[in-house]
C-alpha cells in the first residue's frame, strides 16, 4: 500500500435530504482543495455511513479517522452486485486499507473522482 493519501478523493460525509441522499468527497488538486457533493442510492448511501463508521484503530470516541478511495475494486460477478472497493483508513500516522462493498454506481462516481485532473470538473456540482 501506498505510504500516503496524495491524489486519493477523502469520503467526509454521508447524509440525507429531502428524501434523497448524497454523499461528500474532499479534492487536492493542482494545490486548490473542494469538498463538493454528489447524489447516491440508498444502497450508495448506506455502503458511505459503512465506510464512514470503520474504526480499525482506537475506537476511543473523539479520535478522528480519514477516509480515502484507493482506486482498488472487484467487480461483482456478472448480474450481481455489490462490488469490493478499497478504502485508505487513517487515523494520525497509521494507516490500513479496508475492503467495502458498494454498489456499481458509488464505485463509479468515487473512480471519477480519483481520476480528475482539475477541480473545473466539477463545476457541475455542489460545493459545500
Amino acid at each position: 500500500m501506498r505510504d500516503n493519501h496524495e491524489g486519493y478523493p477523502e469520503i467526509v460525509n454521508a447524509y440525507e435530504r429531502g428524501g434523497q441522499y448524497f454523499g461528500a468527497v474532499k479534492l487536492e488538486r493542482a494545490g486548490e482543495t473542494a469538498t463538493v457533493e454528489f447524489g447516491v442510492s440508498e444502497s450508495g448511501y448506506t455502503a458511505l455511513r459503512c465506510i464512514l463508521s470503520a474504526r480499525p484503530f482506537d475506537k476511543m470516541p473523539g479520535i478522528p479517522h480519514r477516509y480515502f478511495f484507493c482506486g482498488s475494486f472487484t467487480g461483482a460477478q456478472p448480474g450481481t452486485q455489490p462490488y469490493t472497493f478499497g478504502v485508505r483508513v487513517e487515523q494520525g500516522t497509521t494507516a490500513k486499507k479496508l475492503n467495502f462493498d458498494g454498489p456499481k454506481a458509488l464505485l463509479a462516481n468515487l473512480i471519477w473522482f480519483r481520476e480528475l485532473k482539475s477541480l473545473d470538473e466539477t463545476a457541475g456540482l455542489n460545493r459545500l
